[in-house]
């Protein structure tokens, strides 16, 4: 059975609040998106993230306008995206926080790995992508990045992906074993 849609009188939008909140509904994959290396090493926890486009191989990442980490990809010309694993839900958290490290701090709490791209590939992350920045678009309180995917590092053996769902991570249990 499905709720029926309201429609807003005016063409108002809905309530931020209740937005969000629906949004939680929706299970999504937990990523680290990075930006440059060493003093300039740039993190945050995403989990706006999509496959767009097999040819050319192409991700969408959504990243909050005010934040550091719009600017790092700008200046760096691209950024990697990397899937964490369901044991790094401390990682995740860590990256989620306003006050997270950056430089080299951040750069050793991923691991210490920079791709070929330049940019920070997670260690034991369920997969890392490394991309070109193709577009930048505003939308809203974020920006979002279109970028060509350069190199793909996946986990050997497949590893189970950190899920946030309802405002909590949880383990897609089938593949732990």
């Amino acid at each position: 059975m499905s709720t029926p849609a309201v429609r807003l009188p005016g063409g108002r939008s809905a309530d931020p609040g209740e937005f969000r909140k629906a949004m939680g509904l929706f299970p999504t994959g937990v990523t680290v998106v990075t930006a440059g290396r060493g003093e300039r090493t740039e993190a945050v926890t995403a989990s706006a993230v999509a496959s767009i486009s097999l040819d050319p191989p192409l991700v969408l990442v959504s990243l909050r306008a005010a934040g550091r980490l719009p600017a790092a990809i700008d200046g760096a010309g691209g950024f990697a995206v990397n899937v964490l694993a369901a044991d790094q839900e401390r990682l995740s958290a860590l990256f989620a926080a306003r006050d997270r490290p950056r430089g080299v701090a951040a750069l050793e709490r991923l691991g210490g790995t920079v791709g070929a791209s330049g940019h920070v590939v997670v260690a034991g992350a369920v997969l890392s992508l490394e991309c070109r920045t193709e577009h930048r678009y505003p939308g809203g309180d974020h920006v979002l990045f279109l970028g060509r995917v350069l190199a793909v590092h996946a986990a050997e053996p497949v590893k189970a992906p950190l899920v946030h769902h309802r405002g909590a991570y949880h383990r897609l249990h089938h593949l732990d074993d």
